[in-house]
């Protein structure tokens, strides 16, 4: 990963409620129930790679000008050296991308389990707990409550030789953990 192109979108507010019902459908796994959640437009939001709905640094994304960017600057070539045919082909490809139910793929690498999650959380909140805040607390309690971010990382790979991996990362703020 360290030779990818990452892309880490804005946070994303979410309650925990909506981000399990998304997200952790089967209660213990990760994973994504199509039937329900792209057939609800409620969710689209919180699923939507269009840039309407992400920004980076607080500007709107644009999934397919990042992909083909990244291509030029992996092959350092402009995109105007792309066969027209090409071009047109990841076009059509990448813009049928809108959201997460949009995505041709049924591998998941590797994932935490709700209950993982929730013990990450805890610990950080004991830690927490028993900090002193600095050296120079005097006392005053300065903790801040724990607002874990719970990471979904989209990879688009290519077969062509060169052209390394494009990393979109959903920063999800659960706001109610």
């Amino acid at each position: 990963m360290c030779h990818d192109h990452i892309i880490n979108l804005d946070e994303i507010e979410i309650t925990k409620e909506l981000f399990q019902c998304i997200f952790y459908p089967y209660h213990e796994n990760f994973g994504i129930n199509k039937n329900i959640v792209c057939n609800n437009s409620s969710y689209t939001e919180y699923i939507s790679f269009l840039p309407e709905y992400r920004t980076v640094n607080g500007k709107k994304f644009y999934l397919l000008e990042e992909i083909i960017s990244n291509i030029e600057s992996d092959l350092n070539i402009s995109r105007n050296c792309f066969t027209v045919e090409s071009l047109v082909e990841l076009t059509n490809e990448i813009i049928s991308i809108n959201s997460f139910c949009d995505l041709n793929c049924c591998s998941i690498l590797s994932s935490l389990s709700w209950c993982n999650i929730l013990e990450i959380v805890k610990n950080y909140s004991i830690i927490n707990d028993n900090c002193d805040c600095g050296p120079n607390s005097n006392s005053i309690n300065t903790k801040q409550p724990i607002i874990p971010i719970c990471v979904i990382s989209v990879i688009f790979k290519t077969p062509t030789p060169g052209v390394k991996n494009t990393i979109v990362r959903f920063n999800y703020r659960i706001t109610d953990l």
